[in-house]
């Protein structure tokens, strides 16, 4: 790779149930913008084992992803690295293996798992109605949230190359 450090920015979501779209909706913002030009930048809308073939091969992650039930305002940004990792809303499944074993596989492949995951993880109040728009309190917060997401990956992107 000719000594580039490859950058992946990963969303993930579920497009039809209004705020657990934001991962997805603000990496394709992002990727418009061309904020990053040089990541690249995934759509995702699965969790587990699948995970490995998006991040298999990259040195940096960014993983951008909704939670809820932390006790926070809808709209804070939580940071958790794999060794202060908490569960969010469509990384883990009850359904497939945990973010944690994913990686732990990915190693025992011997696949290059990156070195620097970092996922961000936007508080919501999680409703579970089917709509394909955002809720007036993230909205609302769309352009501050979108703001400290840009500053944090400048941040590990910047310090870090």
């Amino acid at each position: 790779m000719n000594g580039i450090k490859k950058i992946l920015i990963l969303g993930l979501g579920n497009e039809v149930v209004g705020d657990e779209s934001l991962g997805l909706i603000m990496v394709n913002d992002l990727q418009n913008a061309g904020v990053f030009p040089e990541a690249v930048y995934v759509c995702a809308y699965t969790g587990g084992l699948t995970l490995l073939d998006y991040i298999a091969g990259c040195d940096t992650l960014f993983i951008i992803d909704t939670t809820c039930g932390n006790e926070c305002q809808a709209g804070t940004i939580h940071h958790y690295k794999p060794e202060t990792y908490r569960e969010t809303l469509h990384l883990s499944s009850e359904h497939d293996t945990s973010f944690l074993t994913t990686l732990e596989t990915g190693k025992k492949l011997r696949l290059k798992i990156p070195g620097q995951i970092h996922v961000l993880a936007i508080e919501i109040n999680r409703d579970l109605i089917l709509e394909e728009k955002l809720s007036d309190i993230i909205s609302g917060q769309y352009d501050k949230i979108r703001s400290e997401i840009i500053k944090f990956i400048k941040k590990y992107t910047i310090n870090n190359s």
